[in-house]
């Protein structure tokens, strides 16, 4: 049986760039959310820390059987760099794009879609991060 669409949003943080970071995604369904999960990463850069929020939703819905899924995230620079719009310039990212291509062949149907900081959901995976690095 095949699920239906669900929408991912994904947020990351890094305290002093880079730094103490941490990431955050939510599982949507009929503007609920019924998944959430947060970590804190050690130390990396922001742009590395989006990018690991956005492979580990990809793992996450791939383990929870998605096939049809849209993706959020208000980092431009990493949904550019993976929608093509952007070149990447960096080998550590490079890889991180590579990855997020390979997840994205798993799912029958997916996009990449950047919105604002204000996005309410987006704001909940903001404060999650925010959580997990008040912790350390």
């Amino acid at each position: 049986m095949v699920k239906d669409e669900i929408s991912i949003y994904t947020d990351a943080a890094s305290r002093n760039n880079p730094g103490k970071a941490a990431y955050a995604f939510v599982f949507v369904k009929n503007d609920s959310i019924f998944y959430s999960f947060s970590k804190y990463l050690g130390k990396k850069t922001n742009n590395e820390a989006e990018y690991e929020a956005l492979i580990n939703a990809l793992k996450e819905a791939a383990n929870q059987k998605f096939k049809k899924i849209k993706i959020y995230s208000d980092s431009e620079l990493a949904i550019k760099q993976i929608n093509g719009e952007y070149k990447v310039k960096h080998e550590n990212l490079k890889k991180k794009v590579d990855e997020v291509k390979r997840l994205s062949m798993y799912f029958e149907k997916i996009s990449f879609a950047n919105v604002s900081r204000e996005n309410d959901f987006i704001q909940i995976c903001d404060k999650m991060c925010d959580a997990v690095l008040d912790k350390r």
